[in-house]
Order: C-alpha cells, then sequence, then structure tokens
C-alpha cells in the first residue's frame, strides 16, 4: 500500500505522535508499504534536513512551512487555521496514495485528512489518540463558550465519517461505538522493544523518599496534591518536577507560598532523562481525578516506565490504573491528599516496596511493542482499502 500519514509533529521532533509513528512507519515500510508523512516544519530544521535526519530513507516527509507558536487562544486559533491550509496542497502534490491517515488531536490534521482523502478518493483513517471531544469540554481550553460545541460537533462529525477508527485505549473505542462510529479498532501506544537495551545505574538509596515527576505540567496533570504532600512529609522525601508547561509557573507558585522544598527543573531529553530516572525511587503518574475522559486515558510515557522497570506512583484510575496493577511495577494511589501522604510515608518506610523485578519490562514486551502493534496497523488498512474499493 501506499500510506500518507497526516500529523502535526514527526521525527526528529520529540512527542507522543512522534515516538508513536516514527516506529510504525518504519516497521510498516519494513513490511513493504510505501509511506508518505506530512507534517509542519520544524523551527529550525530545513525540510532536506529533516528528511536527511531521519534514518529510514523509504519514509518519505513532505514539509510545509508553519506560523511561529503563540500563547494566546487568538494566536493559536490562527496558527492551526494556517496550517490547515498550508498543509492541503503539501498533501495535494504527492503522488495519489491508497489510504489517508490523520493522528488528532489536532483539529486541522483531521479536516485536512478528510478533505485530501475525499479529493483524491481513497479511504480516511483517523488515529484518536486523546478522549477527544469530551476532552475538549472537560478541559475547557476554549475560552470562548461558543466556539467548543462548534469544535466539538466538527470532531464527531469528521469521525464519524472516518473509514477506520483507531484509539489508543478499549474504553475510548467503546465510548466512540456508542457514540455512533461504524468501524472502530484499539491500537494501544507503547514502546520500541526491540530497540538496543537500556541500563539504568539507580543511584544509592537514602533515608529520603526521592519523587520524581517528569513531563508536561499542564492542567491534566492536577499536581497540586503531590506539591503538598512535599510539604506534610518535608523530612523524608524530595520532590523533583522535570518538564514545562501551562501550569508550571502557578506551581512554582504554589511551592514558594507553602514553603515547600520542590526541585523544579526544566524539559529533559535523550540521556539526562536516564539521569533523572537514576535518581529517582520512585516516578509519578499523574491524571487529575474530576475529569470523566480519564477513566480511559493512558499517559504514553507509562509504557516507557514500565519497560525501563521504574517503581510508579500511579495518580490515575481506568485502564492506566489497570495496567500498572497488570504489570505489577508500582502502587496506584488515591487522589486525596492524606491517601497520598500516607503513601508516600509508608514507602519511603518500606523501600522494598520498591523493587519491580522486571515485572514492568516483560509485561511490555508481551503487551505493548510498536512493532507489533505496525503489524496489527498494516493489517486493518488492508482491511480497509479493501471494503473502500468494495464500496
Amino acid at each position: 500500500m501506499k500510506i500518507m500519514l497526516l500529523t502535526h509533529s514527526f521525527s526528529p521532533e520529540i512527542s507522543p505522535p512522534q515516538r508513536r509513528w516514527s516506529v510504525i512507519a518504519d516497521e510498516l515500510t519494513k513490511l513493504g508499504h510505501e509511506f508518505t508523512v506530512v507534517a509542519p516544519q520544524p523551527r529550525g530544521i530545513t525540510a532536506q534536513t529533516s528528511q536527511s535526519l531521519h534514518d529510514n530513507e523509504r519514509i518519505h516527509i513532505k514539509r510545509y512551512r508553519s506560523l511561529h507558536k503563540s500563547k494566546s487562544m487568538v494566536g493559536k486559533v490562527l496558527k492551526h487555521g494556517a496550517d490547515a491550509v498550508l498543509s492541503v496542497p503539501a498533501a495535494l502534490k504527492e503522488s495519489r496514495p491508497d489510504v489517508v491517515v490523520a493522528t488528532v488531536p489536532a483539529l486541522p490534521t483531521l479536516i485536512v485528512g478528510y478533505v485530501v482523502s475525499k479529493i483524491r478518493g481513497v479511504p480516511f483513517v483517523v488515529d484518536l489518540r486523546d478522549a477527544w471531544p469530551d476532552l475538549l469540554r472537560e478541559s475547557q481550553v476554549l475560552k470562548w463558550r461558543w466556539l467548543e460545541p462548534v469544535v466539538s460537533h466538527a470532531l464527531s462529525y469528521l469521525v464519524k465519517r472516518s473509514d477506520l477508527l483507531v484509539t489508543v485505549t478499549r474504553g475510548l473505542a467503546v465510548k466512540m461505538r456508542l457514540n455512533g462510529v461504524r468501524n472502530v479498532a484499539t491500537i494501544s501506544n507503547g514502546v520500541e522493544v526491540e530497540r538496543p537495551e537500556v541500563v539504568i545505574s539507580n543511584e544509592p538509596r537514602t533515608e529520603v523518599l526521592r519523587v520524581l515527576y517528569l513531563g508536561n505540567i499542564g492542567r491534566s496533570q492536577g499536581l497540586d496534591t503531590l506539591i503538598h504532600a512535599a510539604k506534610i512529609l518535608d523530612n523524608k522525601i524530595s520532590l523533583r518536577i522535570v518538564g514545562n508547561g501551562t501550569e508550571k509557573r502557578r506551581l512554582i507558585e504554589l511551592a514558594a507560598e507553602l514553603d515547600a522544598d520542590v526541585d523544579f527543573r526544566e524539559s529533559v531529553y535523550g540521556d539526562l532523562v536516564l539521569e533523572n530516572y537514576a535518581w529517582a525511587d520512585t516516578c509519578v503518574v499523574s491524571l487529575r481525578p474530576d475529569w470523566p475522559s480519564f477513566d480511559h486515558t493512558v499517559p504514553s510515557k507509562l509504557y516507557e516506565l514500565l519497560y525501563l522497570d521504574r517503581h510508579i506512583t500511579g495518580l490515575v484510575r481506568g485502564e492506566a490504573a489497570g495496567i500498572i496493577t497488570a504489570a505489577n511495577s508500582g502502587h496506584v494511589v488515591g487522589q486525596s491528599l492524606d491517601e497520598l501522604t500516607q503513601y508516600l510515608k509508608h514507602l519511603a518506610e518500606n523501600p522494598d516496596m520498591l523493587k519491580t523485578h522486571n515485572h514492568g519490562s516483560l509485561w511490555v514486551r508481551k503487551n505493548a511493542s510498536l512493532r507489533d502493534a505496525a503489524k496489527v496497523y498494516a493489517k486493518l488498512l488492508s482491511e480497509t482499502v479493501t471494503r473502500f474499493g468494495k464500496n
């Protein structure tokens, strides 16, 4: 098959869709398929350089110029709209694919995928990584009240007209079927388990429990409770928060107001991530408790932590909590301050609870290989193309 992927981020950028699709695309080409990626050009990297940085020459990357990022809502709306307009000719200049895949949450990507599939007369596949449109309503990320129902309706309209919808969790698949989507499949996130083994030299244990949160610092994570717990357990835990996001400044101010000793650090990549994991006794995965969509949301970094056999403190519920329990690589904690405080205190006093016995990596190898996922994807895409041709 000739497969076209529309995405707002691809290698050499570092992002959840990039991590998922770089491996899947690589495996699909090894299975004999042709793969074209249409994505915005990253700042500081030319389209030619972007292509040369990718180690698989069979993946063709088509870049288009994108507006610079904006912090204002109006600026973001304008940027996404402009990106949608610019990506259409970029996609149409390529040879006709057999199938178009649009990876969401970026709404413009979804719109362009639908338009290109209709113009080319090929099936339209949606790769839905988040619980949209419900999450859009719960997060209230769109400040204009009239805009949210408009966007949610557009999302629902386009998803229902896809020839195949792929979700990353089973719960989301069930919900989308109940919402009237016809052809739905689940291919979870995961990691590339076939890559060279990563060895982390853990720093020697101390009497103080070292707690790490590393990742996006936004409204979705709900890290306030963790900072309050750090204040209460001042002499028992050392809390480090690594990353950036819309909530970071507010959390720094909260820690200062409480006089909580929290070590805030900038985002890190590559070996610096491993250094932070080596420092930590337990790694926190957190999703705020008051958004129902998080019952069927699994943070992609959870699979990475499991694969690296990190002990996980899960401030999550639903499918994410089920994975931590099934992998036997940490503990799921109630998301109240009292429950979290008591748990961290108990963990600090009982370091044997931190041992994972390689259960996480074994679980990931069996259940969350991205290359295995690519083989399933290839089968689903082939069936979708065949079904589309018959119609």
